[in-house]
This record gives C-alpha cells, structure tokens and sequence, in this order.
C-alpha cells in the first residue's frame, strides 16, 4: 500500500508587501492547504522552515499557524525552523504539539542523531523516519577562532553542514534496519545547483556570503528529501530532492514566476514512487505594469481594473521626461477601479539617466564632484525646457541652504 505526504516549505506567515497586510492572504491559504490534505488522503505533513517572515511574528500571524496546526486533519507533522524563524519561538510548546502529533524542531540538537524522528501510523507501527534538520546556523556547527578567514569559515561550515546532516542521517538509516519504512530528510539550506529568482524573497544564508552544499550530502538510501529556503518549485540534482517553494509570492517578481505549489510526495515501500505538484491558487493578485508615459501605463490599468478582481500594482515608468507626481497621475487612473490599487511607483528612467550619468565622472576625486556639479550633470541632456532647469537649479539650490542651516 502506497503512503503519501505533503511537503510545503516557506509559508513566511505575517509577511506584508509594501507595508500592506496580507494576513488574509495566508488564512485563505491554510483553508485550502486542510483541504487540500483531506481531499488526497496525506498521512504525514512536512513543513522544511520559515513559517514565519520575522523572528517576532505578531499575534495574529501566530494565531493563524496554531488554529491551523490544532485543526488539521493530518494524522502526523513535522515542522523545522529557517532562517527567518525565531528557534525558540519554533521550540517553545513542542511538548504540547506531540500530543495532537505535531513534532517541531526549531533550534539544531548539539548531537544531531536526535533529529531523526519516527512518525507512526494508526496502528502504532512506523510510516516514515524524518531526519528533521532546521536551518543551521554558524554557532550551530563551529566554533569561531580570532585567525578566520572567509575562505576557511565557509569551509568550516560546509564541513559542519553535512557533518552534522551525516549524523541525523545515519541515525535515520539505522532506525529503518532493513524495514521498509521510507527515510525522509528536511532542510532549510541553499543547494549549489538550486535556481533563484531575480526579485526573490530570498536572504542570504549567512553574512558575507551564502555557504552553498551538494547534494552528495544527502545519500540514495533516503527515499526523498524535503527542502526549503529557495522559492520557486524545482527538484535539484534529481527527482527525490525538491524545494517545494513558498505558496504565496512574496514580491512582485515571485508573482510573475513559476506558479506556487505544494508537493504530494508517494512511497511503495522503503522507496520514492513519484511527486504531483498541486498549484496554490492565487488568493492575492499581484501585477506589474511598464510603459515611457503616463498615459500608456493608464491604458493599461484601466485594462486590468475591467477585469473586475483585486489586483495591487506595481507601476514602472520607463519614460524620459520629468513628471513631478507620478502616483498622482496614476490615480487618475484607478479611481474608478476600487478593486486596483497602486502599491509601488518606481521611475527608471530617471535612475538609468543617473548611472549614465556618474559614468562622465571617471577618474575624478570628490573634490572634483560638487553636489552642485552633480545635480547640473542630472539634469544635462534631458529633454527639460531652459526654464525648467533654471527652476530645478533653484529649488535645489534653496534644498541645499536648509540642509546647511539644519532646516527641517
């Protein structure tokens, strides 16, 4: 008989975008997961890290994590912390969660041997061995020295990387005996063939560079591993190792990547039988929109708000000439529209003038560059009346009294 479970990574609940709540968002997303895990009979529940978007998520963030965990219907779960987590947030009522058969790991164990998990079936037998690994930080696997370098830190932490996974590992392994219970690895680690996206909401692993590990840590005697920190969907290296991704974009350019899914994972035996991605539905719509006028981009919005649903914009202006309120313009547009909202109004055109512009400063000191000169050399070239230059040159000039004098 086959047995199934789900591996969902990435949640970031209680993330804002723009300073706009989302929390609605994520409640409609744990409703569909519930439904998701009675609708394909799911016997174990694998969650591989940042549950939460900070180490101090608000009340109601965690409200909407505990309600689900204390309501699903899924005979077991295992939860680990990442990077964004608090561990000792993750930790605190894990004795409580064993008793609805919630196991959570947020901080690493000195001896990882004790991260292999077993997860048992109705009849008290065992279904799978989790090797939970949470996310590892540098104190979690080395000891600092005063003569580190930053070639021998990362190769310390590759080193106590996949030590310290060997040893869940081999636990794991162990356990199983030549039973034919499935091995099943967490982690919340960044896998040197694994893909990011260009605006994903990804941070670094750790400071000043991001400690990247194959995966030869992560032997063929494990049926399949669970992954999380990269999020978009992919597997790495092969079809048993899988960064489920974050269901709900967290930026912008997430939104116009590979669709959101979660991973329903089988297993004939001991063995990995196959993966069914199943797309999350988009609870919050997220669009970007480009165009050189303002009039262009409206077009555009007044395309979208006809489609009558909620959509939050991200507005580009890719035009040269000088528009003093672009959001005010915009709003023009969406007035008519309440479903639409403008979120984000970025002026590219003005900064790509300004790289280009710092280019006709090579091999000059900052005794050469004046604010002055800089602000003149902005404003050269552009497609500006001499009027409006004259008028710009004032106003800057007037800003720049009132810094001097301390003027707010």
């Amino acid at each position: 008989m086959s047995k199934r479970i789900l591996h969902t990574s990435d949640w970031h609940t209680g993330r804002k975008l723009k300073e706009h709540d989302r929390l609605e968002e994520f409640r409609k997303f744990f409703a569909w997961l519930e439904d998701v895990i009675a609708r394909e009979n799911i016997d174990a529940l694998i969650v591989s890290g940042d549950i939460f978007d900070t180490t101090a998520p608000s009340p109601k963030a965690q409200e909407l994590y505990y309600s689900f965990l204390g309501t699903t219907s899924c005979r077991n779960t295992v939860i680990i912390s990442g990077n964004h987590d608090s561990p000792s947030l993750i930790d605190a009522p894990a004795e409580i969660m064993k008793l609805c058969k919630t196991h959570v790991i947020g901080r690493a164990y000195d001896d990882s041997s004790k991260e292999a998990i077993i997860l048992y079936d109705p009849d008290g037998q065992p279904e799978f061995i989790v090797c939970a690994v949470p996310y590892l930080r540098d104190r979690d696997i080395r000891r600092a020295s005063p003569d580190d370098d930053p070639e021998s830190i990362e190769r310390s932490m590759k080193d106590g990387i996949m030590k310290h996974y060997s040893g869940a590992i081999g636990r794991a392994l162990e356990i199983r005996g030549d039973s034919d219970v499935p091995v099943i690895a967490m982690g919340h680690l960044f896998l040197e063939a694994g893909r990011t996206l260009e605006d994903e909401g990804v941070r670094s692993l750790y400071v000043g560079t991001a400690v990247k590990v194959g995966t030869d840590i992560f032997p063929e005697d494990v049926a399949y591993t669970a992954l999380g920190h990269l999020h978009s969907p992919q597997e790495v290296g092969r079809e048993n190792i899988r960064y489920s991704g974050s269901p709900v974009a967290m930026t912008f350019g997430e939104a116009s990547g590979p669709a959101k899914t979660v991973s329903i994972v089988e297993f004939e035996g001991r063995n990995f039988s196959g993966v069914k991605e199943i797309p999350v539905p988009v609870f919050q719509r997220l669009e970007r929109v480009s165009g050189g006028s303002v009039q262009e981009i409206g077009r555009k919005i007044e395309a979208l708000g006809s489609e009558n649903v909620s959509i939050w914009l991200e507005v580009t202006y890719t035009g040269s000439e000088a528009i003093g309120d672009i959001q005010g313009s915009l709003e023009d547009y969406v007035r008519d529209y309440p479903l639409l909202e403008i979120l984000s109004v970025r002026d590219e055109g003005s900064y790509k003038d300004i790289t280009e512009d710092l280019e006709g400063f090579t091999g000059k000191t900052l005794d050469d560059i004046t604010p002055e000169r800089m602000f003149e050399r902005l404003i050269e070239g552009r497609d500006y009346s001499e009027e409006q230059r004259e008028t710009f040159k004032a106003m800057y000039r007037e800003i720049l009294h009132k810094i001097a004098a301390g003027e707010n």
